[in-house]
């Protein structure tokens, strides 16, 4: 299994800006799937938790232009971290 951690500058959750401490994009790839494996490890700065659903993201880079956008469902949400899992 092949993986890489990507510092996240912006992320989008339903079309709104979550204001950021730090947030990470873990991707991993595995030789069985066709698809990666990723998550996103976001610390907002705001505690407030988010809503247990499926909710769509847009994930831009730090240190390129990429954007990763996509469905992801909320694992958790506790005092402002929150991971988010690619659900699509």
């Amino acid at each position: 299994m092949r993986h890489a951690r990507f510092d996240v500058a912006r992320l989008a959750v339903e079309g709104v800006d979550l204001p950021l401490k730090a947030a990470y994009l873990l991707v991993a790839e595995r030789p069985s799937q066709a698809d990666l494996d990723w998550e996103c490890l976001a610390f907002a700065l705001d505690d407030a938790p988010l809503a247990q659903q499926r909710y769509q993201v847009a994930i831009s880079l730090l240190f390129d232009d990429r954007t990763v956008t996509g469905p992801a469902i909320l694992v958790r949400s506790v005092d402002g971290a929150h991971v988010l899992r690619g659900d699509g």
